[in-house]
């Protein structure tokens, strides 16, 4: 029997920047550029062209030969001066495709940048963020093509730019996706995290659209400069029934702000439950075709009875059970938790599954902030009849994989039972193995 996995997009809200730098009024924004339209309220200033460059070494599983990305606009939040006691107006640009939307292979750009936009904004303006609307992501395993769902929900994430400063022509937005791709029992999820930086060209001559720049030492230099620091431990892991306890310690080690967007447990995880299930069983990610009729043009379904016989029963092999993606559940207070230095804030995470959850969303920790997230429940995927469970046997090694914005972050390996030095950082770091 062979098993093939695929996934579903999410739909649930997007990401966005820090409310702290958003303000209540209108500023103007930009003019049609070719191969592009920036929308905007008014005009307002002298425009200047600003360059959105992309660049990308995204941690894939192997024999991954491609990750296509599929966009239909780019939102940036920009500010400008209204020259009265410094202060900024904010608001939001689109920038879109010329034929409706775009796609980038994300394996096509290391070492390398590509104009993805060019936009016209207010001379002087700033530009906090940009938040790619996402419309698709494929991905290609081993000549096998799947549908790459964002862990985090939504159909959108958003890059933040570091150390934000007025726009000039000949200035560019340089942003480096470094995404992690994980096969899980839900399908492919795509774990966003992303640093944002300003450069500025040393031949001012006019940037063309998806035009390809090689790094430079500079850009290199700006973004590692820019990238977080996190320090992570597993500080529980037990088991009741089919209930499984799990509790993550996350400390932002930076000196700015860091977004928590995932966290992924790989281990040895055991299944229990039925993998065969009557008509109407929903297996993750396959689609609701395999609910109905004869058909087995995967490869892994077995059936009984003709379209009119008797019930038809369907036999499935878990696939990808041993690696499982959990996002942070919002503060029901407000979006930036609140904690001291000498105590971490107890928090709740979610698994990701078939079906949510839908209160997920954005964790922002401050510099030198920590938080404590517990995920109490089923390792279950939709309506499959089947639960993980972790081993809890002693000797049993778990990798934790934390993901956070501005490339913050952290792959530790923690050996059971659990306590002090059971967990230690894997070296390079920040480092995936992709399982």
């Amino acid at each position: 029997m062979s098993v093939r996995g695929k996934t579903i997009l999410y739909a649930a809200a997007a990401l966005i920047v820090s409310g702290a730098i958003i303000a209540a009024s209108l500023l103007s924004l930009g003019v049609q550029l070719p191969g592009v339209t920036t929308s905007s309220s008014a005009e307002s200033g002298q425009p200047s062209v600003l360059a959105i460059r992309l660049t990308d070494p995204p941690q894939v599983p192997p024999l991954t030969t491609s990750l296509n990305l599929t966009y239909s606009s780019l939102s940036l939040l920009v500010g400008e001066s209204t020259g009265s006691g410094g202060q900024l107006t904010t608001t939001t640009a689109t920038v879109a495709p010329s034929g409706g939307s775009a796609t980038v292979d994300l394996l096509k750009m290391q070492n390398v940048s590509q104009t993805i936009a060019l936009a016209s904004l207010p001379n002087d303006s700033i530009l906090y963020s940009v938040t790619f609307n996402v419309t698709g992501i494929q991905i290609d395993v081993n000549n096998t093509l799947s549908s790459v769902a964002l862990a985090t929900g939504g159909s959108s994430f958003t890059v933040t730019i570091a150390q934000p400063s007025p726009c000039h022509t000949g200035d560019f937005a340089l942003l480096q996706l470094n995404p992690v791709v994980v096969n899980t029992p839900s399908g492919y999820q795509l774990i966003p995290s992303a640093v944002g930086v300003m450069g500025r060209e040393v031949n001012l001559g006019e940037d063309i659209l998806w035009s390809w720049h090689p790094l430079s030492k500079g850009d290199n230099n700006h973004l590692n400069s820019a990238h977080g620091n996190v320090s992570t431990s597993l500080v529980a892991l037990s088991v009741a029934g089919n209930v499984t306890t799990l509790t993550v310690l996350v400390n932002n080690s930076a000196s700015f702000p860091i977004d928590l967007n995932a966290i992924a447990l790989h281990g040895n995880f055991t299944v229990t439950g039925d993998i065969c299930a009557t008509p109407g069983w929903y297996q993750p990610g396959m689609g609701n075709q395999y609910s109905q009729g004869n058909q087995n043009s995967q490869g892994n379904q077995h059936s009984q009875g003709g379209q009119n016989g008797p019930p038809r029963y369907f036999c499935m092999v878990p696939v990808h059970m041993d690696e499982v993606v959990f996002v942070p559940v919002s503060p029901s207070s407000a979006t930036t938790i609140s904690t001291s230095s000498s105590q971490c804030s107890s928090e709740s995470m979610a698994l990701v599954n078939e079906f949510g959850p839908s209160d997920h969303g954005r964790m922002t920790l401050a510099a030198g902030q920590c938080v404590e997230l517990t995920f109490v429940g089923e390792l279950s995927f939709g309506n499959a009849p089947f639960v993980l469970i972790p081993s809890t046997a002693a000797g049993q090694v778990y990798v934790l994989s934390v993901i956070a914005s501005n490339g913050a972050n952290q792959l530790v390996s923690c050996v059971l039972p659990l306590g002090p030095g059971s967990c230690r950082a894997l070296l390079p770091q920040p480092s995936f193995n992709i399982w």
